[in-house]
C-alpha cells in the first residue's frame, strides 16, 4: 500500500512530496514553541487584539457615552435639536520586532546524551510569552491611570484605583485575603458606576492568590464547594470575576493614588481596557548554516499595544511606598 504524506515545504508541482528533514524540524520546533507560548502567557488572551497585514499603526474608534440629558422633547412645528456624541480615535503603534534566537551546533548536539531541541523550543516560547505578558500587564496599569479625555473631549470615564492597606499590612494571610475581597467588591462597584460592561478578569500573583484561598469568604470544607476548598487551595471566582495567577504582574510597584504612591496588589479589567495590534504573530524559522555546522532556530513577533478604554481597568493597591 502506498504511503501518502503532506509536504510542508515549497510546492513546485501540483503533487505533494516527502517532507525534508528541515521541513520536519521546523514543524516540530514551531509547534513546541507555540504550545509553550500559549501555556505561559496569561494577559494576551484577555485583552482586545487586532491583526494587520502591513503598516506601522492601527486606529481604533472611541465613541463617547450618551446620556438622558442628550435627549430632547419634541415641540410640534419646530426643527429637531441634534444631539452630540464625541467620536475620537486611539492610535496603537507597532513596536519593534522581538525575537529569540539560538544556534545549535551539530557536533555538540550529537555529543549530548539527551534531547535538547524540545526544551530549547519551550524556552523560546516561554521567553516571548513573558515579554508580552509583562508589557500588557504594565499597559493595564497605565490604563487605570489614564484620563478618558481625548483631544479635549471627555469621551470616557477615567481609569480607577481602589486602595486597602490591610492587603499589605494585615497580620495574617486571612486578614490580607479578607481585605482583598473587600477591595474587589469595591472595585466592581466603582467600575459598574462608570457603565463598564462585559466580563471582568482579576489577575493576582500566586502569593496574593494564597491570601484569597485562606480568607474567611472561601469555603474551607475538606470536601470542596462550588468555589473551591482548602483541600485544593483554589478560588474560582470573587464577585462573579474569574481569577488568574501571574508572576508577571508588576506587584509592589508604585501607583499614584490621590497623590500618594501605593503598592500594586491586583488588577481588574475587561478585554476593552487595552488593545494589542499584531503585525507579525508568533513565527518560527529553522535554517541550517553550513559555514558554522549549526542550525539557527529563531522565533519572533511584532506587536504594538496601547490603552483603549481607561474605565475598563482598575488597579487594587495596598500599602504606601516610602
Amino acid at each position: 500500500m502506498a504511503l501518502t504524506v503532506n509536504n510542508i515545504g515549497n510546492f513546485t508541482t501540483g503533487t505533494r512530496g516527502i517532507p525534508t528533514d528541515m521541513d520536519n524540524a521546523l514543524e516540530i520546533y514551531y509547534g513546541s514553541v507555540l504550545t509553550a507560548f500559549d501555556r505561559k502567557q496569561v494577559f494576551l488572551d484577555l485583552v482586545t487584539t487586532k491583526s494587520i497585514d502591513s503598516g506601522s499603526s492601527i486606529s481604533i474608534p472611541v465613541i463617547g457615552q450618551s446620556s438622558d440629558s442628550d435627549t430632547n422633547t419634541h415641540v410640534p412645528g419646530t426643527e429637531l435639536t441634534m444631539s452630540t456624541v464625541a467620536v475620537k480615535e486611539r492610535i496603537i503603534n507597532i513596536d519593534a520586532l522581538e525575537y529569540f534566537a539560538m544556534a545549535v551546533d551539530k557536533f555538540e548536539e550529537k555529543v549530548l546524551h539527551f534531547e535538547t531541541r524540545g526544551e530549547l523550543a519551550k524556552q523560546a516560547g516561554e521567553a516571548l510569552a513573558v515579554k508580552i505578558d509583562k508589557a500588557v500587564a504594565a499597559m493595564l496599569v497605565t490604563a487605570s491611570q489614564t484620563s478618558g479625555t481625548i483631544g479635549g473631549a471627555a469621551v470616557q470615564a477615567d481609569g480607577t484605583e481602589v486602595n486597602n492597606d490591610v492587603i499589605d499590612s494585615g497580620a495574617t494571610p486571612k486578614a490580607r485575603g479578607d481585605a482583598l475581597i473587600e477591595a474587589v467588591f469595591q472595585a466592581v462597584a466603582a467600575m459598574e458606576a462608570k457603565d463598564v460592561a462585559g466580563e471582568k478578569y482579576l489577575v493576582v500573583t500566586p502569593l496574593i492568590y494564597s491570601y484569597l484561598a485562606q480568607s474567611d469568604a472561601v469555603n474551607k470544607d475538606i470536601t470542596s464547594g462550588d468555589n473551591g476548598g482548602i483541600n485544593k487551595g483554589t478560588v474560582m471566582e470573587v464577585a462573579g470575576i474569574r481569577i488568574y495567577k501571574s508572576n508577571y504582574l508588576p506587584v509592589d510597584t508604585a501607583v499614584d493614588v490621590g497623590g500618594t504612591n501605593k503598592k500594586l496588589k491586583a488588577i481588574i479589567f475587561t478585554s476593552e481596557a487595552v488593545a494589542v495590534a499584531k503585525l507579525m504573530d508568533v513565527t518560527s524559522e529553522v535554517n541550517y548554516i553550513p559555514e558554522q555546522l549549526a542550525t539557527l532556530m529563531t522565533t519572533y513577533y511584532s506587536y504594538g499595544l496601547g490603552v483603549l478604554k481607561p474605565p475598563c481597568s482598575c488597579v487594587i493597591t495596598g500599602g504606601t511606598i516610602v
